[in-house]
């Protein structure tokens, strides 16, 4: 399988995370395992923005949130469906993706600074990389420092939001302010910069669904939305084998940012 086509996988799972990323499609993937796992949960300000102050500052703060505890993360797409548990505090985390009719399954298991990827259309063993080089707006480095939870690129992106209704929010994430190093965003042009999106919040103030309507950049792509769920839940993924893991091919890291 080209490997550049698997990270535009990576570049969809950061979009679904809401963490402020564009999706320019999906490779053909096969393989994987389903989650294991079962941590627990810092903050700090995002950057400013046109919309206005009393809804960007509460969808902000609902956000941040996203960073200061272990939480569920489920996505629902037409090209892609899957998730599991992440826990930012410890740069935790155990996904899969299912890409239905277009590949399969392909899992991330993520533990501090290591990153394991399973495809079997790559290699029928883990792939092992170093997230910390593959740069903080890398397409696999899915909790950099300071910002583990995706929160602040994700509000960096927001050039226009409104408060709908109680925890109810509509709004327009500008991609190319979110991630203005990423070659993949800069190619899709003026649509990037234009993505409408609805969040919602529970009572306790933290973002619970982010829906993204990703057909603006490709018709097929339909919406996208994410919801995040069982907030501290106990993150505990298992490192692969060494026996059954080998390093990734430098074309793969080079493809998600390394």
């Amino acid at each position: 399988m080209n490997t550049r086509r698997l990270a535009t996988t990576g570049v969809a799972l950061v979009a679904a995370f809401g963490l402020g990323l564009g999706l320019t499609g999906c490779g053909n993937q096969n393989g994987g395992d389903a989650p294991v796992g079962n941590g627990n949960a810092g903050a700090s300000s995002a950057p400013a923005s046109s919309a206005p102050a009393n809804a960007l500052a509460e969808l902000t703060a609902a956000a941040l949130k996203l960073n200061e505890q272990s939480v569920r993360v489920n996505i629902k797409s037409s090209v892609m469906n899957g998730g599991g548990l992440m826990d930012p505090r410890s740069k935790s985390a155990d996904m899969t993706l299912d890409l239905g009719a277009q590949g399969g399954k392909v899992r991330m298991v993520t533990i501090g600074d290591d990153m394991w990827l399973k495809a079997k259309s790559i290699s029928d063993k883990w792939l092992h990389m170093d997230a910390t080089k593959l740069g903080a707006n890398g397409q696999m480095n899915l909790m950099p420092d300071g910002d583990p939870g995706g929160a602040k690129k994700m509000i960096g992106g927001v050039v226009e939001v409104k408060k709908t209704g109680e925890g109810a929010f509509s709004g327009t994430l500008d991609y190319t302010k979110a991630n203005p190093n990423d070659k993949d965003i800069k190619a899709l042009g003026e649509k990037a910069k234009a993505i409408p999106f609805t969040a919602k919040t529970d009572a306790e103030g933290r973002l619970v669904e982010l829906a993204v309507d990703t057909s603006v950049l490709l018709a097929s792509l339909g919406q996208m939305t994410t919801t995040y769920s069982d907030f501290g839940a106990s993150v505990s993924p298992e490192k692969p084998a060494a026996g059954e893991t080998e390093e990734a091919p430098e074309s793969l890291k080079k493809a998600f940012g390394g």
